[in-house]
């Protein structure tokens, strides 16, 4: 017995170091006029200050919504150089948004980081558990009975206690019609949290098939 529960403390630490990071869509909205943006021209903007981060996020994004159809292009394409984070004046304002219509880009896509949250998290394995051989709960002639026979128990030794810390990335992806009047170019607010990421490639592309996902519904 003490073989086979050991067997399962291992399984579960293993589950828990190897577990991937998750990203979750936890809002989402449009609006109901929101026009169809396949067959408009898309800048894809990832408001980051880590060059890194922000071109792998553009560049999956944009890999993913050319491969379901849509227009779309990195915003370090369209201005190379550029940082998103930047604090800019109304006349650098004015000067971006000219260059868009320049560039023919007709929508923007635009993600910022809305929040991080750490925590810690404590796993317990090797504690008592028991095995039956027969449903948890009857539901036949015997009503009511619970663990009526064939129970097995077991002890797993020793108990192993796993504190790990984490942290949680709240983001906002908005979407713009920049060819509206700008009381009505917003169309879309998704709202995505990644629980734990591994790696920018792993996280990025995680979260680039969610967001697509949700335009194409």
């Amino acid at each position: 017995m003490k073989t086979t529960s050991k067997l399962v403390s291992l399984m579960l630490l293993t589950t828990i170091l190897f577990s991937c990071s998750a990203v979750k869509v936890t809002d989402s909205w449009k609006d109901v006029k929101t026009l169809d943006i396949k067959n408009k021209n898309i800048m894809v903007v990832s408001r980051s200050d880590n060059e890194t981060l922000r071109t792998r996020f553009e560049k999956d994004l944009v890999n993913n919504l050319n491969d379901q159809g849509y227009q779309s292009v990195e915003s370090f394409v369209v201005f190379p150089g550029s940082n998103p984070t930047d604090e800019v004046s109304e006349e650098e304002m004015h000067m971006i948004k000219e260059k868009i219509k320049k560039s023919g880009i007709e929508v923007a896509i635009v993600t910022s980081l809305k929040n991080c949250q750490e925590y810690t998290e404590t796993t317990t394995t090797g504690v008592s558990y028991q095995v039956s051989t027969f449903p948890f709960y009857y539901r036949g002639y015997y009503r009511g009975f619970y663990r009526y026979y064939g129970t097995v128990y077991m002890q797993s030794d020793p108990i192993t206690i796993i504190t790990s810390k984490g942290k949680v990335y709240i983001l906002e992806t908005v979407v713009y019609d920049l060819t509206q009047p700008e009381d009505q170019q917003l169309l879309s607010v998704i709202t995505t949290s990644i629980d734990n990421p591994e790696t920018i490639g792993v996280t990025s592309k995680h979260f680039s098939k969610k967001i697509t996902k949700e335009l194409t519904r």
